[in-house]
């Protein structure tokens, strides 16, 4: 009898020992996620720069990462809280300002940017502030040019002639939209305008000669001075424009292709997702947005007999356009 207890105490004892090892298994995989702390920076309070980062954090907790392991915070509530001198995992920079804080003030923290233009990026990514060997990346806030083509040639697809003017930062894409233009068999029509010149005589003879108009985003100053007199000159000589916001088609635009903040939010939510559980480095290859939207303005379309497909069929055909140039 005493045997028997022995044995079964024997086992008892094993089945505790394995039990407490896989409590303990389970405890270190949990905890190695949870404290995979994130530091969410926005660059204001602004709500583009909210939606994103709450757009993040439930695409991130819908694959599995905590929601208590993100902090988010502003720019004056990281100085306030001193949020830099805490440890992190993972810096994610919304915004501009954000970026430009985080790579002063977060150290040797893998940052990602996101909600920053590329221009921007690239400039601090060259910066002599980033230390070296430091890992940093970004999704960039633009959209590669390839979807603006495409949307212009969906519809516009009897187009020859696309218009374009660059500005200091956008000229340096010149090259790539020429050979873009030049695959789809049309006639690129640009010029360049810097913020001394005087945009009616630089757009006007641009416009006029076009069969389509596609505004390419530059310094922030000079898209805001410039948007009202493309689209005026547009509108007078009956070219329709693809914009890159949505703000863009409200004022007149045919139709824009850009990335909200929505759309950004689950794009870094999926790259940190996978990075955080499965070590995934493509977190670290600064890219363009996955996720895009398209908007229309019918009364533009119907001024300019233009026949807008339904916004599924056209997010069908759009997505069949650029798959053909991946």
């Amino acid at each position: 009898m005493d045997g028997l207890n022995n044995k079964f105490l024997g086992m008892s004892r094993l089945a505790a020992y394995w039990l407490q090892r896989g409590f303990f298994t389970c405890l270190l995989l949990t905890c190695s996620l949870t404290q995979a702390n994130t530091l969410l920076l926005l660059s204001s309070d602004a709500s583009y720069y909210k939606d994103t980062a709450q757009s993040l954090q439930t695409t991130a907790s819908a694959l599995g990462v905590p929601a208590n392991s993100f902090t988010i915070v502003t720019i004056e509530e990281a100085r306030r809280s001193k949020s830099f001198s805490k440890t992190y995992q993972l810096i994610v920079a919304i915004g501009t300002s954000a970026a430009y804080e985080a790579l002063q003030e977060g150290g040797s923290t893998p940052l990602l940017n996101i909600f920053t233009p590329k221009n921007a990026f690239d400039a601090f990514d060259a910066s002599a502030e980033r230390q070296p060997h430091h890992q940093i990346s970004a999704i960039y806030l633009d959209q590669p040019l390839s979807r603006m083509i495409a949307l212009g040639c969906l519809l516009k697809p009897d187009a020859k002639i696309f218009g374009t003017i660059f500005g200091p930062i956008s000229q340096e894409v010149q090259p790539d939209i020429q050979a873009l233009t030049q695959q789809k068999g049309i006639l690129l029509k640009h010029s360049f305008l810097s913020p001394e010149d005087n945009p009616v005589a630089i757009l006007k003879p641009v416009v006029s000669e076009s069969d389509l108009f596609i505004a390419i985003p530059d310094h922030a100053i000079l898209n805001r001075a410039i948007a009202k007199w493309i689209l005026y000159l547009s509108f007078q000589q009956k070219v329709p424009v693809i914009g890159f916001s949505k703000a863009y088609t409200n004022a007149g635009a045919l139709a824009s292709v850009y990335s909200s903040p929505e759309d950004i939010g689950k794009h870094a939510g999926e790259l940190i997702s996978s990075w955080l559980k499965n070590d995934d480095e493509n977190l670290w290859l600064p890219q363009y947005p996955r996720y895009y939207t398209l908007s229309t303005n019918p009364a533009v379309a119907r001024s300019l007999g233009i026949s807008i497909p339904p916004e599924n069929q056209l997010y069908k055909q759009f997505q069949q356009q650029t798959e053909l140039k991946q």
